[in-house]
């Protein structure tokens, strides 16, 4: 009986394929972590744009106009649609009352199509 040691055929044969479905584990789960965030920096996006506008909006509610005008009543203070950095957005503003209610929706591409992100707020009119 001789005292060698070290690792048998069947004991390193083990150990790779433990190794190799680890490694098979990690760069699938890789390409679904990259698209995640793909599409979190997608939304974030569009979720940047959609608020730009409502921050537009607030703004051009917020200028003085004549006296005894309502501040609402401006021309940039309507609904409308633009293209902005390569996603279609459009906004609706209602119009009755002295608070005015906002939507505005980005659609943006997907590799499976497209998405959209709403934001909504109230914006107060004197």
């Amino acid at each position: 009986m001789s005292n060698e040691r070290g690792f048998t055929i069947v004991e390193v044969m083990v150990a790779m394929l433990v190794l190799i479905i680890g490694a098979t584990a990690l760069v699938g789960s890789s390409g679904i972590v990259s698209r995640q965030i793909g599409r979190g920096r997608s939304i974030s996006r569009a979720t940047q744009v959609a608020t730009q506008r409502l921050e537009t909006l607030r703004r051009a509610a917020n200028r003085r106009t004549s006296v005894g005008g309502n501040r609402c009543q401006h021309a940039s203070f309507a609904s409308g649609t633009a293209t902005t950095l390569g996603m279609s957005e459009s906004w609706g503003v209602a119009t009755a009352g002295t608070v005015r209610s906002v939507v505005d929706t980005v659609t943006y591409g997907r590799t499976s199509g497209t998405s959209r992100v709403i934001l909504r707020t109230l914006i107060a009119c004197y």
